[in-house]
């Protein structure tokens, strides 16, 4: 791979997966790796991994296929791109294409797919003005999208005042969440 060009699963020569045990989601003897997931990136694994993202007026969202065991997450900052043909994580319409997409290449199968929709708060009220949010245009995003799509949303925690930290962990679909 060419040096700064992503693909699903790695991270630019800037980032590296680093292998850390944690005992809550793997055994003793296997090792899984933890990555921090910045605006306009995502994350596809079918191996134990430990994602962190931080939505604040964003959206995070989680997506779980039990049967193939593949986990993916992406983290978005606005809800569409107004380029068409233009594939852009940073925007929700084409980073949930991407990541259902991946998730697919990977053997999980939409009718079996559970999402996790995780942010979308109203931060700033600077940031709110006239008319809905950004946090809310986002979330409505993803709903559209799933509602589109038939994939069932299992888990929405949206909207407030606040962000939140997510840790999703790919070896089994879980997700934490704690406002901050």
């Amino acid at each position: 791979m060419r040096a700064g060009a992503l693909s699903v699963g790695a991270v630019s020569s800037g980032d590296e997966l680093i292998p850390t045990p944690f005992k809550d989601d793997i055994g003793p003897d296997q090792v899984c790796v933890t990555k921090y997931l910045y605006p306009g990136q995502m994350f596809v694994s079918s191996a134990a991994a430990k994602v962190t993202a931080i939505p604040g007026s964003c959206v995070a969202v989680c997506l779980w296929d039990a049967t193939a065991g593949v986990g993916g997450i992406n983290h978005y900052l606005l809800p569409t791109n107004p380029r068409r043909g233009h594939s852009d994580l940073c925007y929700g319409n084409t980073a949930i294409a991407a990541l259902v997409e991946a998730m697919l290449s990977r053997g999980a199968s939409s009718s079996r797919m559970a999402a996790q929709i995780v942010g979308g708060p109203s931060v700033p009220e600077a940031f709110g003005g006239a008319g809905r949010s950004i946090g809310d245009q986002n979330t409505f995003a993803a709903r559209e999208f799933f509602r589109l799509g038939q994939i069932k949303v299992d888990i929405e925690k949206t909207g407030g005042r606040r962000g939140r930290k997510l840790v999703f962990h790919t070896s089994r679909g879980s997700a934490s969440v704690k406002e901050i």
